[in-house]
């Protein structure tokens, strides 16, 4: 039992021996190990230092595209954008009927726009909007591929006359909006009008009405099949949600308001004078236009009615504002148009912009130009869709013809 012993204790100062020796020669090898993990290190450093440097360069120059903005919109947006010395702007406007998104993703590092088709096309490639920007807006307004600046809105306009003489307020469904329309008739000539002669106008109430009746998805889904479809015929008895809407039950109601005495004869034919004529000498009781029309109505007209949202028979869980959107998106990941991005949405940034344009601004706080356009804001803001594009900028932004083609079906259909 003693020499097992002694042997346990041999074996163990043994290992201990050869376990230090092991150290030893780690450390006899430290500084070789040392040396290495620091040469890693240094061309670690190298590789991102080059690779931040060669993208500082690249990104010197920020590569801005504007297309479908008016002149006065784009100046006011580039106004914005701050004129650093090492920096080089290269500012383009794409012209109508030029615009390819695939040319436009590699070319370009920022887009300036209307939310709608091209949006639609481009934003599965396109790089995230910085939190900072989506925290400044209400959470139904918040797109993180496509954010907006400012709101546009396709609204009613109510003569408050026949509000007031028949003691009513403003409608708070379609259903009750055709009611306003049936008191109407008794006072004015026409209880609604539109410029219907103008296609935009037009392919927007119809879109403005399915929505009211079917509410967002099948306004939505209205969206996705006009994307598809060649003519009028092929869509008229599509099932638009659910509830088995169709676009054919909504035309045929826009094809009997005149027999029943709710809209001029050939509202389908009006334009913009003939709305302003009729309103001005009292004989409309409500008219369908963009916010931004509605300001290039003379005052003495306007003040005269109360601007309001199409109102709808669903509920704000299923409603989305028709507010097209000036929008912006990231192309490339330029570190530069990261930091220019939010220059458009600070609370001094959207006031301006909300007052220059007369349109609604999206920031929480910022002070819109009026009433109508704080509205605005609030409608979009308190609906689960947000603000959603029109037909027109939705399905149409790049297909001029095809809109003249179903505009005009549409004009044949309800005459």
């Amino acid at each position: 039992m003693k020499n097992v012993k002694k042997t346990s204790k041999k074996t163990k100062k043994n290992a201990k021996q050869s376990f230090i020796s092991r150290i030893k020669i780690t450390k006899k090898n430290l500084l070789i190990i040392l040396a290495a993990l620091c040469g890693v290190i240094l061309i670690t450093g190298i590789i991102i230092g080059v690779r931040t440097y060669k993208k500082r360069i690249a990104d010197r120059t920020v590569r801005i595209a504007f297309y479908g903005l008016s002149e006065d919109m784009r100046n006011l947006l580039i106004a914005k954008i701050p004129q650093e010395e090492n920096i080089i702007l290269d500012f383009t406007v794409i012209s109508d009927g030029d615009f390819d998104a695939a040319i436009v993703k590699d070319k370009y590092d920022m887009l300036f726009t209307w939310r709608g088709e091209i949006t639609d096309t481009l934003s599965a490639s396109a790089e995230d909007i910085p939190q900072k920007v989506l925290a400044s807006m209400p959470n139904s307004l918040r797109n993180k591929k496509c954010s907006p600046i400012i709101l546009d809105h396709c609204e009613l306009a109510f003569y408050q006359k026949v509000l007031n003489e028949a003691n009513l307020a403003l409608p708070g469904s379609f259903s009750s909006y055709k009611n306003y329309l049936n008191v109407a008739k008794g006072k004015v000539f026409s209880p609604f009008f539109c410029n219907g002669a103008e296609d935009r106008i037009l392919i927007d109430l119809i879109g403005a009405v399915v929505l009211a009746e079917g509410g967002l998805d099948a306004y939505t889904k209205l969206i996705d099949e006009l994307r598809k479809v060649e003519s009028l015929e092929a869509l008229l008895d599509v099932k638009l949600n659910d509830k088995n809407l169709v676009l054919r039950s909504v035309l045929d109601m826009l094809k009997e308001w005149p027999k029943e005495g709710l809209t001029h004869p050939s509202w389908y034919n009006g334009r913009g004078n003939d709305l302003v004529y009729f309103a001005e000498d009292g004989q409309l009781g409500s008219f369908f236009t963009l916010l931004s029309e509605h300001r290039k109505i003379p005052y003495n007209v306007i003040k005269n009615f109360e601007s309001s949202l199409v109102p709808a028979n669903v509920t704000a869980n299923d409603y989305g504002l028709i507010a097209p959107a000036v929008s912006v998106m990231l192309l490339s990941d330029n570190s530069n148009c990261k930091r220019y991005i939010t220059e458009f949405y600070t609370e001094e940034a959207q006031s301006e912009l909300s007052d220059k344009t007369n349109l609604a601004p999206v920031h929480y706080q910022a002070q819109a130009y009026d009433r109508q356009a704080d509205d605005v804001r609030f409608w979009a803001a308190s609906c689960k869709g947000g603000a959603q594009p029109d037909l027109y900028l939705a399905v149409y932004q790049r297909r001029p013809d095809d809109l003249v083609k179903m505009c005009s079906e549409i004009r044949n259909y309800v005459r």
